[in-house]
């Protein structure tokens, strides 16, 4: 048993113990600044940026549009040109890693690997953020350990991490912000101006977290229990703290409040949600899901494990199961038993922890103590609301690997479920939690060596750099393609090189598709001269071959084939006006 991790003895009973708690008077030394665990925590955040600078620097994974369309964003943000709400296009989703970036961008100028620097700043918060929640909750040993296995990943975790296509970071951050704060109010309260600074940091977290992501709704709503709880008792309520409360989530609400009130309520961003939600968000492809009983197998079989790292060792050879970035993505099996098990060993984790603190809290007298085990609760019913909304929802029975960014939560649940390993006092329970921990920590390090050998083999914008200098070699600035390279080419050409997205395949020809910057349209649409620029073999080509248009040049280059017509071709854009 770790020394962080002791038993507590009621003072109110003659002997029985609540085990795995620190007493609720900890001492002085214990809640200082500790010489002892800072140098551990300082190596284990060096650890995870540089494994994850790495990455940056080798630009791994592949980038995508949404990831350009974030950095188009920023880059408009730093001229001054615009102050988006929410990513261009849409009406959810705000914008919070564009303005990040922005910052980067006024310092170094445009890039994918300034894109992405952002997203490493707010995961190292999200670890020390992590640190803090865990230490208070469980001690500093679990917090340590939780902080370790987060330090690494696997090449999906990487890949959701550091590509800049909203919400990942943000969860992981509000979320677990708002569990510290949710839990610093319940405990026995401080000074009246502190507890209304809290509240207020409180409200503003919520609000921001939401507006950014609403996969951050299931810790507002834990988070806001506790903090009723706490004001329940008068005591414990601080004068004013209506306006303080009040004043935080206005503040954090204003981006939300400002683009709602000067848009339709279709286009509103409750609206958006509601309708992401009951359609399954992205990666579908039209596909509908064959039912609840499917969802929910799938979510457990393979959803958890991808999500918490486990593909590393269920699927060691297969390419990365996402959406962006590759065409076609590998779809893993849902009856994987690796991948299976541990899944169900994390249910089971869960499960174990949460009897043990509904238990416990029957018998926490002391108030910090209850508030402890209460901030325990809230942190267990976050994540089992997370995926409770996705194992509801049709996106786990169609894509439960490709879409895990949207159970991305539970990571915030880590102490929680190590934890219960601390509780198995025998000798043989501590060999069996050195096996577990070693177990998760090798797949963790082969998943990180995984993505290093795909940064070394697999795709990167080197292609998309050597296809625009050919365009910038002749001449070209303003194309049609695919909606998976469109922003791609103009953010890598920092908008030298402009794009209209066409959909279309050969039976049905070619159409207009999604834009989110209609400017970019409006100039592609106006130039008789844009080239078509499609991969080699698309069949978007064959509608382009079997068309009345005159073509000045057709040439391949960087596994793309390029159509410059001699004059305005009749498909699509004479179609779309």
């Amino acid at each position: 048993m770790s020394a962080d991790v002791d038993e507590e003895r009621d003072p109110k009973s003659s002997g029985s113990t609540i085990g795995a708690d620190k007493p609720a008077d900890r001492s002085a030394q214990d809640l200082r600044p500790g010489v002892r665990w800072m140098p551990s925590l300082a190596l284990l955040l060096l650890a995870a940026a540089a494994v994850r600078l790495g990455l940056v620097v080798l630009e791994w994974p592949a980038s995508n549009s949404d990831e350009a369309t974030m950095g188009l964003m920023a880059m408009h943000i730093a001229e001054g040109r615009h102050f988006p709400g929410f990513m261009y296009g849409q009406s959810y989703m705000g914008t919070a890693e564009a303005y990040l970036a922005a910052a980067v961008f006024r310092v170094s100028g445009p890039s994918l690997a300034g894109l992405r620097l952002a997203m490493l700043l707010l995961y190292l918060l999200f670890l020390v953020s992590m640190f803090v929640l865990a230490r208070r909750l469980y001690g500093t040993s679990v917090a340590l350990v939780s902080v370790g296995l987060l330090a690494l990943g696997s090449r999906e975790l990487y890949g959701h991490q550091l590509v800049a296509h909203g919400a990942v970071p943000e969860t992981l951050l509000a979320g677990t912000l708002l569990l510290i704060l949710g839990h610093r109010l319940s405990e026995t309260p401080g000074g009246a101006a502190g507890q209304r600074w809290r509240l207020a940091a409180w409200g503003a977290t919520a609000t921001l977290g939401l507006w950014s992501t609403v996969l951050v709704a299931p810790f507002v709503a834990t988070s806001a229990v506790l903090i009723w709880m706490a004001l329940r008792r008068r005591t414990a309520s601080p004068p004013g703290w209506p306006w303080a409360l009040g004043a935080g989530l206005i503040t954090g609400a204003m981006p939300w409040l400002l683009h709602d009130l000067s848009h339709p309520w279709r286009d509103s961003g409750v609206v958006s949600v509601v309708d992401m939600y009951l359609n399954g968000g992205t990666g579908l492809n039209g596909q509908e899901s064959p039912g609840l009983a499917a969802q929910v197998t799938n979510t457990v079989t393979t959803s958890l494990s991808y999500v918490t790292g486990g593909s590393a060792l269920a699927h060691p050879q297969s390419p990365p199961a996402w959406f962006f970035g590759y065409s076609g993505s590998w779809i893993p099996p849902t009856d994987d038993p690796v991948s299976t098990l541990w899944g169900i060993a994390l249910v089971a984790l869960w499960a174990v922890s949460l009897a043990t603190c509904v238990r416990r809290l029957r018998h926490a007298t002391p108030v910090e103590h209850a508030a402890r085990i209460r901030g325990r609760l809230a942190m267990l019913t976050a994540a089992g609301l997370t995926v409770l909304a996705f194992a509801t929802s049709p996106t786990p029975g169609v894509a439960p690997a490709g879409n895990i960014r949207y159970i991305i939560g539970v990571l915030i649940a880590t102490p929680a479920v190590v934890a219960p390993l601390w509780d198995l006092r025998s000798r043989a329970g501590g060999m069996l939690r050195s096996a577990a921990l070693l177990l998760v920590a090798v797949t963790l390090v082969l998943g990180t060596a995984q993505a290093y050998r795909g940064a070394a083999h697999g795709p990167s914008e080197a292609v998309r750099r050597q296809l625009i200098d050919t365009l910038r070699r002749e001449g070209i600035t303003h194309v049609y393609s695919g909606y998976l390279e469109c922003n791609r080419l103009t953010f890598l050409s920092r908008e030298e090189i402009t794009c209209a997205v066409l959909f279309g395949d050969p039976g049905s020809g070619l159409s207009p598709g999604l834009d989110r910057y209609p400017p970019y349209r409006t100039a592609v649409w106006a130039d008789p001269g844009a080239a078509y620029v499609f991969r080699s073999k698309d069949t978007r080509n064959s509608v382009l071959a079997r068309s009345t248009c005159h073509w000045r040049k057709r040439w391949r280059s960087a596994g793309y084939q390029i159509w410059q017509p001699a004059e305005r071709c009749p498909i699509p854009a004479g179609h779309a006006r």
